[in-house]
């Protein structure tokens, strides 16, 4: 006990006092300080790894992200190329029976039938060609058969509704073919035919696709020489089987068949003579019958002057009533078609039918003497298409020439403007055209020049005399 220490109260009490502050410091100030440490050390290490992805953002930016962005430039039009070509591809293998085109319409669709003609420049024409079962008719007609399927069958438009087509004949000169098409319609129609089907859309079509064919060009076919009409469906059926067809090649200058008749032709149906004849001549065609009491008393007779028949080729028309007839026409041109209507009871064989071959009237020349007379090529029939006749009359100094036309009918009429454009007459600068009754013209020279010009083929014509007179007669034209 006496060796122990006492210690003052103030410093027990100090001691106290410190062990309660270092108390309360560990109770209050320890938890700030380390609280504080705490948020401090998150605070850097979360700005250390936004500090790293920054890093990371801007070398992305400058290294990695220009190439993605560089190849995605160079693969984008590819992917986009990549996608058309697909597309297209898909569009062309898309067949053609879609809900708009019954794919039973080439079978069961309504039959629309055409005949056209087309030159072909590189063959020359034999009579082999007239007769079909020929070598050369038929190579040439299975090449010429398959163009034109090809043709029509690759058409967007018009590959819907080809049927088939076919060459039936050939004529002479540059070889020109001769040819049928067969298309189906639904039975709403009117304007696949007013426009689709139209002679104007085929011809176009046909036209075009010669022009870039293959093919063509190696047959040397003139898409500029195309014709195309509609044709009735017994025609091309007749010319499909080969019935109730004739073909003649005229060689002789005179032909005749006695009887008309023809071996297997069904009843009712018409007979069609194709009959072809010399470059430059016009075929005369006479048909007669034997005497009264022939059983066939209702026939239609049409003649055409091409085979491509339309009702501006009809040369001459008539109906045989069941007395004796004896029709003669000539027929401008050395091509013509004769068609037979018949009823079933009726064979033809009462009937007979002769073709002469007449060389071409000269057009145009020199007009002499104190008289004469000239008329339009091949009067009283159809002028030829496309032609133009010019006749010089000259007479002695202080003569004039009279012009009496005993006939003028040029068909067509003048324009608005009453001017002459088509199919006219021209004598000393003043034309006239249509038709007039007879009429007369006075010169007022002592020569004059009279000119025949027709863009087109018509049935009307002109027949005209002259003559002389001296200068002192009466002047005057009605």
């Amino acid at each position: 006990m006496a060796d122990s220490e006492s210690i003052p109260m103030n410093e027990r009490r100090g001691s106290s006092d410190q062990t309660q502050g270092h108390s309360l410091l560990s109770e209050s100030c320890c938890p700030v300080s380390w609280g504080h440490f705490g948020n401090s050390s998150r605070e850097i290490v979360r700005n250390s790894r936004h500090s790293r992805y920054t890093q990371i953002q801007n070398f992305c930016n400058k290294v990695l992200c220009w190439r993605f962005k560089v190849w995605m430039l160079i693969l984008l039009p590819i992917v986009i190329l990549i996608t058309i070509i697909i597309v297209i591809f898909g569009i062309r293998a898309t067949p053609f029976d879609d809900d708009f085109i019954d794919p039973k319409l080439k079978i069961y669709g309504i039959p629309r039938y055409y005949v056209g003609s087309m030159k072909i420049s590189k063959h020359s024409f034999t009579p082999e060609l007239m007769i079909p079962q020929s070598k050369n008719y038929l190579y040439l007609s299975k090449v010429l058969k398959m163009m034109l399927c090809q043709l029509y069958n690759k058409s967007p438009a018009l590959g819907y509704y080809f049927v088939d087509s076919d060459v039936f004949s050939f004529s002479h000169g540059s070889v020109t073919a001769y040819f049928w098409l067969q298309f189906a319609m639904p039975e709403e129609h009117d304007l696949l035919v007013k426009y689709t089907l139209s002679v104007e859309m085929l011809s176009n079509a046909l036209r075009q696709q010669l022009y870039t064919d293959g093919m063509a060009k190696n047959m040397e076919v003139e898409p500029s020489s195309i014709t195309l009409q509609l044709a009735k469906e017994g025609y091309v059926q007749s010319l499909k089987t080969g019935q109730c067809v004739f073909r003649v090649l005229l060689l002789s200058k005179e032909q005749t068949f006695n009887s008309l008749r023809l071996v297997n032709c069904n009843k009712n149906s018409s007979n069609y003579w194709l009959v072809q004849g010399k470059n430059n001549h016009s075929i005369k065609t006479i048909i007669s019958t034997e005497g009264e009491g022939s059983v066939c008393t209702d026939v239609n007779v049409t003649m055409y002057n091409t085979w491509v028949p339309g009702s501006q080729q009809i040369v001459s028309k008539f109906n045989q009533t069941g007395l004796p007839i004896d029709h003669e026409v000539i027929i401008p041109g050395n091509m013509l078609l004769v068609t037979f209507s018949r009823p079933g009871e009726c064979d033809l064989s009462q009937f007979s039918i002769t073709f002469l071959q007449i060389l071409m009237a000269e057009c145009g020349g020199v007009l002499d003497g104190t008289n004469g007379s000239f008329t339009s090529p091949g009067y009283p029939n159809a002028h030829q298409e496309k032609i133009n006749c010019t006749w010089n009359l000259k007479v002695q100094e202080h003569f004039r020439a009279i012009i009496l036309f005993r006939e003028f009918k040029l068909g067509g009429s003048p324009t608005s403007g009453g001017s002459c454009e088509s199919d006219y007459l021209e004598i000393d600068g003043q034309r006239f055209c249509g038709d007039h009754k007879p009429f007369s013209f006075y010169s007022n020279s002592s020569s004059l020049q009279i000119t025949f010009h027709s863009s087109k083929k018509y049935m009307q014509s002109f027949a005209a005399d002259y003559i002389i007179t001296d200068g002192n007669s009466t002047k005057s034209h009605s």
